[in-house]
């Protein structure tokens, strides 16, 4: 019997532990979809000018968009093509990558 009871938990905290792990996953998961389709206080549109005739000084209105426009920009055009991603020296060192590592998890589970 004193050798299941440490067993036991051992059990108890892995239970423990996984549910932790699965609540963690799900709060991040949660945050990340609200902080996606909450307003980021920039306004997305430019407002109409006043009525009053008074003379601005020239701005960007709409700096803060244009700004993440051309980082998204920067982005998608530092990443390779489709037809450049690959070469098929890349895809057989990677297959040879992948097949000893599935091979590795087949042997570990018998």
């Amino acid at each position: 019997e004193s050798a299941s009871q440490p067993r036991l938990e051992l059990v108890e905290l892995f239970a423990t532990s996984v549910m932790a792990a699965r609540m963690l996953i799900a709060l991040v998961f949660a945050v990340a979809f609200v902080a996606a389709f909450l307003p980021s206080g920039s306004p997305s549109f430019v407002s109409a000018p006043s009525a009053g005739g008074a003379v601005e000084a020239p701005a960007l209105r709409g700096a803060p968009a244009a700004a993440s426009a051309v980082a998204y920009g920067a982005l998608a055009a530092s990443a390779p093509m489709p037809a450049e991603a690959w070469t098929e020296k890349g895809l057989l060192q990677f297959g040879q990558v992948f097949a000893l590592f599935f091979l590795f998890f087949w042997v570990a589970g018998f």
